[in-house]
């Protein structure tokens, strides 16, 4: 049977579209059957190819060595006007044979890449509508290959072929830079609100992909384009007139209709600034106009509100200099005139402080270091008189009675001398008077206790001793041997009766 066997052959038939079919006169129904036809035909043909023809040569037999191979493809290149005869096929050796199978099948792979490519340029870019000219020059070489496919002229059909793909693939590469021109020169157009240039731009992209969502944005954006127009001009003049508030809404109106406006962002930051400097200018006046009437800390408050809006701003900080200067001023003439006030009142110790506080503020200033060191000394004296007054005792010391005499000295000293002052001084000098002549003491004892008496020293034992003492506070110690010692204090004063001191509690 192996005898018997005959390769199947295909239908010699045409491919592709005829070159007498131009793409504008010729239906896409049409053209689609055709190269519907084509690709099944092509399956086909595969199908014989990889199924077919290994089981003819496995079932053929080997040829006998005396029989020449080169006749056949001799033959094969010497190609008739019209189709190859069988005789001239079954000539071919196996090896040719799956030549010319893998060669109508290189044939059958170009033009299915030729009507993908055409599909592609119909359904997509719309070719017939900006690429006519060259599209049918391409079908034309696929026309070629077809002939040539229907001669059974494979390597020549694929040339053909390759040639119709390439054009359509140059086709789409230009069709697609068309198309991007297009959209670029549209949004310079917009940009520029050059309104009949945006739309040929658009118009253009359109014809060559309709559906592509860019272009249906520059379309959308197109229309808008004439009332954009009117609001940006109207926002500018409002700019003009300084009418902030006014020209901010209308540029958030161009922003909800054409958020991609060119120069819209630019706008709107030069709508902020200038409400921004109406308001610092505002503020400054207010500031300027509190600090005129002397209400420092609402000055101070809108200066600062200022430099929040526009730090470094040299007006503000010029003005909360003058706020600090003046305000201090102030605050030292308030300080000056309790102080002064306090010292006339004999306050002393209050003047100094408020003293203090000017000098806080500014340490150079004289009347406050003057006035201090006056309330201060003032001050000391009238508290060491105080002193004395408090314990006139202590005077019985002569040490303390001479440091209360010279303490009574620097205050008659001092000027000026209020009420308060004038009495202490009064007081001291009539204390110091009582207490500067000694006055007869008896003191007593049993003639065997040792007798200490402060500020004098040891007296001895005695049972009768009459001292001259200054008034004052005195402490006597009395000690034996085999009695607990007694300590007394006493008070030395005129016409005072005896004291009697003497141990008397044995150990």
């Amino acid at each position: 049977m192996a005898d018997d066997f005959s390769p199947i052959r295909p239908k010699s038939v045409p491919l592709s579209h005829g070159v007498e079919t131009p793409v504008a006169e010729s239906g896409r129904g049409a053209s689609l059957l055709t190269w519907g036809l084509a690709l099944l035909l092509a399956a086909g043909l595969l199908g014989a190819v990889f199924f077919l023809v290994p089981a003819w040569l496995e079932s053929r037999p080997a040829p006998r060595p005396d029989v020449t191979r080169t006749a056949a493809p001799a033959a094969a290149a010497q190609p008739q006007a019209g189709r190859p005869s069988a005789a001239a096929d079954d000539a071919l050796p196996p090896f040719q044979q799956l030549q010319r199978e893998q060669a109508r099948e290189q044939a059958q792979e170009q033009l299915a890449r030729f009507v993908e490519l055409q599909i592609q340029l119909e359904d997509q870019m719309q070719v017939g509508d900006w690429g006519a000219d060259a599209y049918e020059r391409a079908t034309s070489l696929a026309a070629a290959g077809d002939e040539e496919f229907v001669r059974e002229r494979f390597a020549e059909a694929v040339a053909s072929y390759r040639q119709a793909a390439d054009a359509l693939e140059q086709l789409i590469d230009r069709g697609r830079q068309t198309l991007e021109d297009a959209l670029t020169r549209g949004a310079a157009a917009l940009a520029e609100r050059r309104r009949d240039d945006a739309r040929a731009a658009f118009d253009l992209a359109a014809t060559i992909a309709p559906e592509d969502p860019r272009v249906a944005a520059g379309q959308a954006r197109l229309e808008l384009l004439p009332e954009i127009i009117e609001l940006m001009r109207r926002a500018r003049n409002q700019e003009l007139a300084e009418d902030w508030s006014a020209a901010y809404d209308t540029y958030e109106r161009v922003r909800q209709l054409d958020p991609a406006s060119v120069g819209l962002d630019e706008a709107l930051a030069r709508v902020e600034a200038g409400r921004r400097q109406t308001r610092i200018q505002t503020l400054l006046s207010r500031a300027f106009a509190e600090l005129d009437d002397g209400r420092f800390d609402a000055a101070r408050a809108a200066f600062r509100q200022v430099l929040d809006l526009e730090p470094g701003n040299a007006v503000a900080e010029g003005g909360l200099e003058q706020v600090a200067k003046q305000a201090d001023v102030a605050r030292i003439n308030a300080l000056r005139d309790r102080a002064e006030a306090a010292a006339a009142a004999g306050r002393w110790g209050d003047a100094a402080d408020l003293y203090g506080q000017v000098l806080g503020l500014d340490p150079t200033i004289q009347f406050a270091q003057a006035g201090r060191a006056e309330a201060e000394a003032q001050a000391r004296t009238q508290a060491a008189l105080a002193r004395i007054l408090e314990r006139p005792d202590r005077l019985s010391s002569d040490k303390l009675y001479r440091e209360a005499r010279e303490i009574l000295d620097r205050a008659e000293q001092l000027r000026p001398r209020g009420e308060a002052l004038a009495r202490q001084i009064a007081d001291v000098r009539e204390t110091l008077e009582v207490y500067a002549n000694p006055v007869p003491v008896v003191l007593r004892s049993d003639n065997r206790t040792e007798i200490t008496l402060s500020t004098v020293g040891a007296l001895g034992s005695f049972e009768e001793k009459r001292l001259e003492l200054r008034p004052g506070a005195y402490t006597v110690v009395g000690s034996r041997d085999g009695c607990r010692d007694v300590r007394e204090q006493i008070v030395v004063r005129p016409n005072m009766g005896p004291v009697d001191i003497r141990c008397t509690e044995t150990l």
